[in-house]
């Protein structure tokens, strides 16, 4: 019986100290609902034309709303093992000031957001399934910047 308190305590104290991933994914998508409509854009494109082609002058014409104008320099679709890629890169005059109607904010909370330390010289990384999937949304990663802090 004192094994079995000992186990559901430790349980409970180990289960208290993980922080909430639902406040990383809150922050992360908070700070890039430009991503988010883009990833939409994206995947509305990719389903009329079957994967076939990617150009980003062609997906800002979709954006009636004009929200992502100014805030992408390029974009690049690249197939991989199980899924498609598309690498973008923010211009130097980025908006974060994006308002998204009441269907995105449902459906911004429904992605699967990290953040990591990217290869590539590119700031992030959409991924979709393949079309036998309809090119649902796998995540989005974002490129995680090496921050100093100064502690002192």
């Amino acid at each position: 019986m004192k094994s079995r308190l000992v186990f559901i305590l430790i349980f409970i104290i180990g289960g208290c100290k993980t922080p909430s991933e639902l406040k990383t994914y809150i922050i992360l998508s908070e700070n890039n609902k430009d991503v988010f409509v883009l990833t939409t854009l994206i995947q509305d494109h990719l389903r009329k034309t079957n994967a076939s082609t990617l150009d980003l002058n062609e997906i800002l014409k979709n954006d009636s709303l004009h929200r992502l104008s100014n805030n992408f320099e390029s974009i690049k679709l690249e197939p991989r093992g199980g899924y498609i890629s598309v690498y973008y890169n923010f211009s130097d005059s980025r908006d974060l000031n994006i308002e998204l109607n009441r269907l995105e904010q449902e459906n911004i909370k429904l992605i699967r957001w990290k953040e990591k330390k990217l290869n590539r010289q590119n700031d992030g990384e959409i991924q979709f399934e393949y079309g036998e999937r309809f090119f649902q949304i796998r995540k989005i990663i974002l490129k995680k910047e090496n921050t100093v802090v100064n502690k002192g």
